[in-house]
């Protein structure tokens, strides 16, 4: 038997390779890319791939309302600040 019959006999699937498919790469290393850049170094690019996908988009989600709220504590603080003029 040929060894391309035996590794087809092996893994029924006509795929070789179960890895993240092109249309996919663009989302995930935008994903990595954010949690390294507003994660201010949080992550290396490594540590972020590598990451369940859960948990990354956990902490995406974390960074985003992190960023919120700190976006709406300036707007506060702006707001005190012309009041008093």
């Amino acid at each position: 038997m040929q060894t391309e019959q035996k590794a087809r006999l092996w893994c029924r699937s006509p795929h070789s390779f179960f890895g993240l498919q092109p249309k996919h790469k663009k989302e995930v290393f935008e994903e990595i890319f954010q949690l390294i850049y507003h994660g201010k170094g949080g992550f290396t690019f490594a540590e972020a791939y590598n990451l369940p996908i859960h948990i990354r988009r956990f902490y995406l989600q974390r960074l985003t309302k992190q960023y919120e709220d700190e976006k709406k504590h300036i707007e506060k603080q702006q707001k005190a600040a012309l009041r008093k003029r």
